[in-house]
């Protein structure tokens, strides 16, 4: 059974930085926080949801929150985990809508992108070595690097979707407003927004603001608003001791029912078999790795 781990921070708030020293599997789980790993060997196996990723040394995956994953071969002293809370993400809406719109990667190989693995690769290792230190200002600067590995990897991301979006078509002005539409969704979520404000908020017409919208986020913007909804919702269910409808109505939705379908839709369970599977089966794992 899939089961929640409770990571227990230490003395560094919101960050754990731990080598899996005497760790060679560890099974189904999933916890709120976001987890970077950086394969220390070859022959690191893991799983996300129902995927394997086999890693080399130099390689890197990365697991965001509430995502289900497995360790199913980790040689000795194979591994360093990274793990930090969701709020160091979803805190700031510029690198929050980012991270979001990055295509859906887990795995980056050193030999598919060597600069990128190597800078985060250094960044995870300092951020160890201060970890285990005793400088008094060791959760700040483990927290800078967090978000430098962040702020990396959005502008990775962002400078993939230039390169394979320079066409005919594509234009930077165009995508610097679908992203400032993005951050504006990340505002208001939370109200009745329509497609209308947003495109008034950014300069466009209706018509044309829809079109570009799906053109350069690749998605309508009816379903967008509804995944923001959504994620903002899982992050209530398995935080909070809301009630169901609680957490639909905080999450911007403003009917149970059309929150009910969107939710089954988008997660494959409805909220009150999310919230059952994710926050109160039995078994919890307490411990960290």
């Amino acid at each position: 059974m899939q089961q929640r781990e409770i990571i227990r921070f230490g003395a560094v708030q919101d960050i754990a930085a731990i080598n899996s020293q005497g760790m060679f599997q560890y099974p189904g789980h999933w916890h709120n926080e976001a987890e970077f790993i950086l394969a220390l060997k070859n022959e690191c196996v893991c799983r996300i949801a129902e995927k394997d990723y086999r890693l080399s040394q130099g390689d890197i995956l990365l697991i965001w929150p509430r995502e289900m994953h497995e360790m199913l071969s980790i040689p000795e002293n194979g591994m360093l985990f990274i793990q930090f809370s969701a709020s160091l993400l979803e805190s700031n809406r510029d690198l929050a809508v980012a991270i979001r719109m990055l295509p859906p990667v887990h795995h980056l190989t050193r030999t598919e992108y060597p600069e990128l693995t190597y800078r985060l690769s250094q960044m995870m290792r300092d951020m160890a070595a201060i970890y285990q230190s005793d400088d008094f200002f060791r959760e700040t600067r483990c927290k800078l690097l967090v978000f430098q590995m962040l702020m990396l990897l959005a502008e990775h991301g962002d400078k993939a979707k230039i390169r394979q979006s320079e066409n005919a078509y594509f234009s930077r002005e165009a995508w610097t407003r679908m992203r400032q539409a993005c951050v504006y969704i990340d505002a208001h979520y939370t109200d009745d927004l329509r497609q209308t404000e947003v495109a008034k908020a950014v300069g466009l017409s209706p018509w044309y603001f829809s079109r570009l919208f799906q053109q350069y986020v690749q998605s309508s913007f009816p379903a967008y608003l509804a995944q923001v909804r959504v994620h903002a919702a899982m992050r209530l269910l398995t935080d909070s001791d809301l009630t169901i409808t609680e957490c639909a109505y905080l999450a911007g939705f403003q009917s149970i029912t059309v929150f009910n379908k969107v939710f089954s839709e988008m997660t494959g369970s409805a909220p009150r078999e999310y919230r059952r599977m994710y926050m109160n089966a039995p078994g919890h794992l307490e411990a960290s790795k």
